[in-house]
């Protein structure tokens, strides 16, 4: 019986350590902040050199959530052209997924609708109603004013969507998993932006 149990941990661990290897997909220390970072996360992620912890791993067997923070990879620059490309390295931008497929995400009112129901209250500036097709993200920075994200570039495509953020590692103070304060203010450019 303790043969067995042994037998059958080992088996699902190389299972893993398998899936991990093949579907290329892995855990990664992201820097945030720094010359080419971004703040349109903060306060949610540390804005300024900041360092999360995001996996791969879980989109290989489940759907992405609303409310997830999601690393995507792109093409372009900030401040200029940004276009979701699943096979761009060129970019990784972080952002919240406000829209999974099917939904209609709108905004009115100082605030984002997705369903026609308040998605949060953080303010946001109005944008045009976007209907989201088959393997479309709506994302958005939770720091709205000063955010590059779908109300610029459009809907992410779901191959160019990676992997998720699970845990702010750096500065050790801000150590934990990342929240959703859905009534927060956006702070606006940080990091020595103008």
């Amino acid at each position: 019986m303790r043969h067995t149990r042994l037998l059958i941990r080992l088996t699902v661990v190389l299972a893993i350590v398998a899936l991990l290897v093949v579907s290329n997909f892995r855990f990664q220390l992201w820097e945030i902040g720094g010359t080419n970072g971004t703040f349109s996360m903060a306060w949610t992620l540390p804005p300024c050199s900041g360092q999360v912890l995001v996996e791969g791993v879980s989109y290989h067997f489940r759907d992405l959530h609303r409310g997830e923070i999601v690393a995507f990879h792109a093409r372009g620059a900030f401040g200029s052209e940004v276009t979701p490309d699943p096979h761009s390295r060129q970019l990784e931008i972080n952002k919240r997924v406000i829209g999974i497929p099917g939904d209609t995400v709108s905004g009115r009112n100082n605030r984002v609708y997705v369903n026609g129901r308040k998605a949060d209250d953080i303010p946001t500036q109005e944008f045009a109603r976007v209907r989201l097709g088959s393997k479309q993200y709506f994302v958005m920075g939770d720091n709205r004013s000063a955010s590059q994200d779908s109300r610029a570039f459009g809907p992410v495509p779901r191959a160019a969507i990676y992997a998720r953020a699970i845990l702010i590692v750096w500065p050790a103070r801000r150590f934990g998993v990342p929240k959703y304060n859905k009534s927060q203010v956006p702070p606006g450019p940080l990091c020595g932006a103008g």
